[in-house]
């Protein structure tokens, strides 16, 4: 059966929204190590800040890589996906999501979206790939 799968993702957690053509849903959540965006101090040696700062966005990459990589071990049965959210980290997963050219051919968008309750994100999905709107 063709599956379907909404990816809301954002730096502090993902919601992972599996669905076949009868619009049958699953929801799994995944939380997130990834470090939030913090600005270096001022102090009174700016080259060890902008060394920390490098440092720490490196560290920030190098987590959202491998929360991205969790997320992709549970959609390699994907036919289509659409990775949605607010903010920057649905590029972010898009890109690693790149590397893997079976997944990426079944892309089908990203989309900038709010954070969203339960029944939005199953109601998004829905929508997004024109599943029958009376299933649960």
């Amino acid at each position: 059966m063709h599956t379907y799968y909404g990816i809301w993702i954002d730096h502090a957690h993902a919601t992972l929204v599996k669905s076949n053509k009868l619009a049958e849903m699953t929801l799994t959540h995944f939380g997130s190590a990834v470090e939030s965006h913090i600005h270096g101090t001022h102090d009174s040696n700016e080259h060890l800040t902008i060394v920390n700062q490098q440092k720490q966005e490196e560290r920030r990459h190098n987590e959202m890589k491998t929360f991205s990589r969790e997320i992709l071990t549970h959609i390699m049965d994907a036919d289509e996906l659409v990775i949605f959210g607010p903010g920057t980290a649905k590029h972010e997963f898009k890109h690693q999501l790149e590397e893997h050219k079976v997944l990426a051919e079944k892309l089908k968008g990203v989309e900038t979206t709010d954070k969203l309750t339960e029944a939005e994100l199953k109601d998004f999905v829905k929508n997004y790939f024109n599943l029958p709107l009376t299933a649960a």
